[in-house]
């Protein structure tokens, strides 16, 4: 039996969302089990890492991919068990759910909220980035939030830079000196705007 007939059995002892296809190895010793809420599981024949303490082992990965990133501290990042390629497909799919899925379900959980906020902060620096723009006319590439403004024929020229989250923006202001005490009152009256 292959790694990929093993894994459809698997499935079925999962329940109801579960199912099973081929991985990357073309001798059917990976396969790949996903499940509901974005989970996914790699299965490895032991055999093919070389590795003596893998012989006779089935390893089964949680696989995070690009929520990686986003896993916070306080979880475990690698979800990873081995189980005798001996036992029955129904003893492997209760070792899953005992021994793997309730640390990976956590972090996959946590890690989906990280991402939601995280990106919900970029879309917010990315609208107050266009907003700046707009209002000093100038035009943005690729959705920067880090610009220049003004000409230096114009006279006052300089750079913004929209920062992620509470942090500050700044602005780096060029004014020629005939202007400063123009530019001065201007910051002050800012300054006083409540």
């Amino acid at each position: 039996m292959t790694t990929l007939d093993l894994a459809h059995t698997v499935a079925e002892h999962l329940g109801t969302g579960w199912r099973a296809y081929t991985g990357k190895a073309d001798d059917g010793s990976e396969a790949h089990l996903a499940g509901p809420n974005d989970q996914v599981l790699d299965l490895i024949d032991g055999t093919t890492t070389g590795r003596k303490t893998d012989q006779g082992r089935l390893i089964i990965t949680g696989h995070l991919g690009f929520l990686r990133n986003h896993v916070p501290q306080d979880h475990k990042q690698d979800h990873k068990i081995t189980v005798d390629q001996g036992k029955s497909p129904d003893m492997i799919a209760h070792e899953i759910r005992r021994r793997l899925l309730p640390n990976y379900e956590a972090a996959l959980h946590a890690a989906w909220d990280e991402k939601h906020a995280s990106d919900g902060i970029a879309a917010a620096r990315e609208q107050l980035a266009a907003t700046v723009a707009a209002r000093l006319g100038v035009q943005r590439r690729d959705q920067a939030t880090d610009f220049h403004f003004g000409t230096v024929d114009a006279g006052v020229h300089g750079r913004v830079c929209v920062r992620s989250g509470a942090s500050d923006s700044v602005f780096t202001v060029r004014v020629p000196h005939d202007r400063v005490a123009e530019f001065a009152r201007l910051l002050a009256t800012f300054g006083h705007l409540t």
